[in-house]
């Protein structure tokens, strides 16, 4: 994503400075939140107070994704065990990390 917000940026300064032959600094600040719906990606540019950019992606997906990365003929490719592994230990530390901080908030279930 940092990529397409650079690419975003200079291309704002290049359309400016065509205009009037000066530099502009364009502020952009991206940041992601975890949620029901799961990873949300928010884009500001400049000094406003709504962001421009909002992309939700869930876990699912991005997941699949990922899995479709380790992929040959459909079967995840032998080269690939070891990031597969790495990936389920990954996910199942954060579901216990966010369980043991849920009960350390005081939730009750």
């Amino acid at each position: 994503m940092s990529n397409s917000i650079f690419d975003l940026e200079q291309h704002i300064i290049r359309r400016v400075s065509e205009m009037d032959n000066t530099k502009v600094s364009v502020e952009v600040e991206a940041s992601s939140w975890l949620d029901v719906n799961g990873i949300e990606t928010t884009v500001y540019i400049g000094d406003v107070d709504m962001p421009q950019v909002v992309k939700v992606e869930s876990l699912e997906s991005l997941i699949a994704k990922t899995l479709l990365s380790y992929e040959v003929e459909f079967k995840i490719a032998s080269e690939h065990k070891e990031d597969v592994e790495r990936l389920l230990v990954m996910l199942k530390n954060a579901y216990e990390y966010a369980e043991r901080r849920v009960q350390g908030l005081g939730f009750d279930e």
